[in-house]
This record gives C-alpha cells, structure tokens and sequence, in this order.
C-alpha cells in the first residue's frame, strides 16, 4: 500500500523568493516550494506522506510571455512516499470517534476509514471498542481527489490490539506463575535427600 511514486511539477519562484538567493540553493528554494505544495495531500498517486519529497532533476528558468508577475517557472522532477488504499489489505489504525453510525479510524493521518456499526450488530468485541484503541480494520472501497488533505475509505472491524497495561500485567501473571512452579519444585527436592541422610546414620549405627 505505500510506494514510491515520481512527480513532475511546474514551480514558480516569485522575485522575494529569488532574493533568498543569496543564502540558500535554488534547489533548496524548490524543493520546498514542492513540499507546501504536495506533502500531506492527495495527488493522482495516492497521498503523500510527510518529509518524503526528494529532488531529482529540473529544467531551465524562464518567464511567461504576456505575464509581469516577474515569477521564474521551473520544471521539477521529485520522488516521495505515497500511500493508495489497496481492497482487502489489514491496517492497524487508532479510534478517533465512535456515535450510533459506527467508528472512525485514523491510519497515519492519511486514510479516515469509516466502519458502518450495522454491519457489526451483535460483536461484542466491535461494541467494546473505545475512542483511543488501536484496531485491525479489513479496508474495502475508498475515494480521494486531489489536494484532498486525506483518503476517505470504509472497512470492516477485524479486532481490537490489546493495550500496553494489559500486556503488561499479562507478562507480569505469567512472571508469577513461572517462580510459583519453581517454588513448588524445591520442596520435592528436600525430601527426596532426608531419607538418603537416614540410611547413612544407620549404617554407622550397624558398624559401630
């Protein structure tokens, strides 16, 4: 579901940005324009995640004809890490609201999937399911356009994960079960020797 995907953009740089010139790389000056302008957003690709956007190449500034913005347009060829919602692939995502409709999960700020509660009625574990847990959800049909600030996507409920506490106090149980068998073992031991001991003191006692 993510992927490395390549973009071509058009860029332009305005005469204040051109002034950075001086201090900071054309390069540096495009890629972030590309960054504003593209990152956490939708493109043809599927979203693009965050802090992914790489420069590859570009081409030669020119200006407009019949324009006197004074903007330079740039060519620019980027790489970066998109995601695109795949039918029927597992995701882990957390619960940011639950009403009488059913639940509404986020998956990395990328994807808000929608979990209809009608398709759960009579799932314990679905109706124990609160606002904050991590859930595995079964993703199914999804819709985005571009510049969209997420992916829309409706799921089915697989499971709730199981809280770090529980985990927690889990590990802990099994800890104490653990020693307790041990525990339990060392007596057997002990007795296991007293009648060794015995039978030694009688043999003293028949040679003397």
């Amino acid at each position: 579901m993510e992927s490395t995907s390549f973009f071509e953009r058009k860029i332009s740089l305005s005469p204040s940005d051109l002034n950075e010139l001086k201090s900071t790389p054309l390069e540096e000056l495009l890629m972030r324009k590309a960054r504003d302008q593209m990152e956490m957003k939708c493109s043809e690709q599927g979203f693009v995640l965050p802090g992914s956007i790489q420069f590859i190449s570009r081409s030669m500034g020119y200006f407009e004809s019949a324009r006197f913005t004074g903007d330079t347009n740039y060519y620019v060829k980027m790489e970066g890490k998109v995601i695109y919602p795949v039918d029927g692939i597992r995701v882990l995502g957390s619960v940011i609201r639950k009403n009488k409709m059913g639940l509404y999960i986020n998956y990395k700020d990328a994807i808000r999937i929608q979990v209809p509660r009608d398709l759960h009625i009579g799932n314990q574990e679905y109706d124990s399911v609160k606002i904050g847990d991590i859930v595995h959800i079964e993703l199914k049909r999804s819709k985005f356009a571009i510049h969209d600030t997420y992916i829309l996507a409706s799921g089915l409920f697989i499971s709730k994960q199981e809280s770090a506490t529980e985990e927690a106090v889990q590990g802990a149980q099994q800890e104490v079960s653990e020693e307790s068998e041990e525990s339990s073992e060392e007596p057997e031991e002990s007795e296991e020797v007293q009648p060794a001991e015995e039978e030694e003191e009688e043999e003293e006692e028949e040679t003397e």
